[in-house]
């Protein structure tokens, strides 16, 4: 568990790009089991997590309740996650999670997810448009990747060597929420650009497609190259 320190103040854990302060507040018994309690809160203003409290099982560690209040895209969101009926090393029979053909609804949706090796093959397998962008010179394609479900989604990550910074380009079949953030231009198009946790992202919505273009960890001094970025995915699409 947290130890405190000479300062008496409790360590700290990463989470999501930012720090927490971690305190434990005993234990408590949920589903029948002994449990840790942990109260998590951010220590920067600017991280989305606004607070979390964790049950640890006291035996496998396990978080078997969970309890977080966040922020995403300027909306307040709270929700519990309790598990009842707790089992931790069960024994099964053999096949206790096979399905057989004939149990497969006949209008159940098959979902395809393949990666590629490069831009040019996501482009073949995938029905959405997919940008040819002008990137740093010093980024190189990690990932191509496509999602046949409905929405269907293409994506392009790019990162730069020996550092954790990277850039995310999406396109996806559907209009989602461009219209909260700052507005941007983006060619002949209005963009929105927002920032959560340590991650910068400006979005718009063309004819029922969706492109969005994010920067990992968020550089307000690097704003320019992440808009060059993001027109030069609007002009080869």
């Amino acid at each position: 568990m947290p130890q405190e320190d000479e300062s008496g103040e409790n360590s700290s854990s990463a989470y999501r790009g930012g720090n927490v302060t971690v305190v434990y507040n005993g234990t408590e018994t949920i589903a029948g089991r002994e449990a840790y309690r942990l109260e998590i809160a951010p220590a920067s203003e600017d991280m989305s997590l606004q607070s979390q409290t964790l049950w640890l099982d006291t035996e496998f560690l396990f978080p078997i309740k969970r309890q977080t209040a966040f922020v995403a895209n300027g909306d307040d969101y709270e929700y519990i996650v309790t598990y009842r009926n707790v089992t931790f090393n069960p024994a099964f029979e053999p096949g206790t999670f096979q399905l057989e053909p004939q149990e497969v609804p006949d209008d159940a949706q098959q979902v395809q997810f393949n990666t590629y090796e490069s831009r040019a093959a996501l482009d073949d397998a995938a029905s959405l448009p997919v940008p040819n962008p002008d990137m740093p010179a010093e980024f190189e394609l990690e990932v191509a990747s496509h999602r046949s479900t409905d929405p269907e989604v293409a994506m392009l990550r790019y990162e730069s060597t020996g550092t954790d910074t990277h850039y995310r380009i999406g396109i996806l079949n559907g209009t989602q929420n461009t219209t909260t953030g700052t507005p941007v231009q983006v060619g002949e198009y209005e963009a929105r650009q927002t920032q959560t946790n340590r991650t910068v992202r400006i979005s718009w919505s063309v004819n029922g497609t969706t492109y969005y273009v994010s920067r990992f960890p968020a550089d307000t001094a690097d704003n320019s190259t992440l808009l060059r970025v993001a027109r030069s995915v609007a002009k080869t699409t």
